[in-house]
C-alpha cells in the first residue's frame, strides 16, 4: 500500500457574511496516498473547489489541519512554507481565465520556476522544454500566447506550468469540464500518463461521475460542505449508500437500452442556507428518507471495510 501524502484532519473553511458565517468546507477529513487520486465529486457550491484552495493554503482555513507527508502545513510562515508550495500545485478549471494573456506559452511555464528558483538559470531553457514536451506542447508553442490556442492546448499549458515544479501532488480543479469530450480524454490520458510515471496524487474535483469513475481510486462525495459518503471507487458505484450519492448516479446518462428502466432518484425540495446551518444532516429537506433524527449531528460511520456514510438511516443496516 503506498504512503499518505496528504491528510486533513477536521478542516474547515468558513467565510464572513453580513448575517453570520458562511459554512464552505465543514469539518472534512480525508487522505490521499501517493500515486493515487481521490475524486471529489458534489454539486455546484458544495465545498469541492474551496476544500482544493484551503488545502494548497489559497485559502487560508478557518481550523483543522492538513499535513503533507506527515508534517503540518498549517500555521507556516511563508518562508517555512514555500519548500512546500514547489511540491502542490494546482490545474485550474478555466484555462483561459487562469493564464495571463500577456506572456507566451514559454514565459508562462516558466514563471514558476523563475518565482521558486528551482534551477539554475542556465538550465531554465531546457527545463521548460522538456516539461512541454511532455504535457504535448512542441517547441514551436514558445512564443505563442493564450489567445492563439484551443482550449485543449491551454489546459495542456496549465498542466505544464503546473509539473515544470517537479510536484507530487495536484489538486486538478475540473480540469476537463469546459472542454469537448475528444479533447477530454486527451487530457484525462496525459494525467494518468503523468501519474504513472512521477507517482504522483491527484485531488480530482469534478461533477463529472463519469470522468471520475475513469480516473480515480477513492470517491468522496460532498453536500454543502460536508462528507457524506467516502469509499473505493469500486465500492461507491456497485453499493452507494447515501441517498445523495444515489441521486447523483442515477442522473448519469446512458445510452445502454437495459439500464433505461432502472430506479431513479429524482431529488425535490430546497437546498438548505449555507449561512450558519443548524445542526443535524443539510440534506434531509431534499432527503426522502429524512426523520426526526436527522436533526441531530450525522457523523461518518463505517458501515463496510473503508466505506464511510454521514446518515443514521444508512449505517443501520
Amino acid at each position: 500500500m503506498s504512503n499518505v501524502l496528504v491528510e486533513t484532519k477536521n478542516l474547515k473553511k468558513y467565510f464572513p457574511h453580513r448575517l453570520g458565517m458562511v459554512h464552505a468546507v465543514d469539518d472534512v477529513s480525508l487522505t490521499i496516498r501517493e500515486g493515487e487520486t481521490l475524486g471529489v465529486v458534489g454539486e455546484s457550491g458544495c465545498g469541492k473547489s474551496t476544500l482544493g484552495r484551503a488545502i494548497l493554503r489559497l485559502h487560508e482555513p478557518t481550523s483543522g489541519d492538513v499535513l503533507y507527508d506527515g508534517k503540518s502545513i498549517i500555521g507556516l510562515k511563508s518562508r517555512e512554507f514555500r519548500p512546500f508550495q514547489t511540491k502542490m500545485q494546482m490545474v485550474f478549471q478555466d484555462p483561459y481565465s487562469s493564464l495571463d494573456p500577456r506572456m507566451s506559452v514559454f514565459d508562462l511555464v516558466a514563471d514558476p520556476l523563475r518565482i521558486c528558483k528551482t534551477v539554475p538559470k542556465a538550465q531554465l531553457p531546457e527545463k521548460v522544454s522538456e516539461t512541454m514536451e511532455l504535457c504535448g506542447l512542441p517547441a514551436t508553442y514558445n512564443n505563442v500566447y493564450p489567445h492563439e490556442m484551443d482550449g485543449g492546448r491551454r489546459q495542456r499549458v496549465g498542466l505544464a506550468r503546473a509539473l515544470v515544479l517537479d510536484p507530487k501532488f495536484i489538486v486538478c480543479d475540473e480540469p476537463v469540464s469546459a472542454l469537448d469530450v475528444s479533447i477530454q480524454a486527451q487530457i484525462l490520458n496525459l494525467l494518468m500518463d503523468m501519474q504513472e510515471q512521477r507517482k504522483l496524487a491527484y485531488m480530482f474535483i469534478t461533477h463529472d461521475l463519469c470522468v471520475v469513475r475513469h480516473i480515480s481510486n477513492d470517491i468522496m462525495v460532498m453536500y454543502m460542505g460536508q462528507v457524506v459518503e467516502y469509499a473505493k471507487k469500486e465500492e461507491i458505484f456497485a453499493h452507494q449508500a447515501h441517498p445523495y450519492t444515489k441521486a447523483l448516479l442515477s442522473a448519469i446518462p446512458t445510452t445502454d437500452l437495459s439500464r433505461r428502466n432502472r430506479e431513479r432518484h429524482v431529488l425535490k425540495g430546497e437546498v438548505s442556507n449555507p449561512i450558519n446551518p443548524k445542526p443535524g444532516c443539510r440534506f434531509a429537506p431534499r432527503c426522502p428518507y429524512a426523520t426526526a433524527k436527522c436533526s441531530e449531528p450525522q457523523p461518518l460511520v463505517e458501515i463496510a471495510p473503508n466505506h464511510f456514510v454521514a446518515c443514521h438511516e444508512c449505517s443501520k443496516g
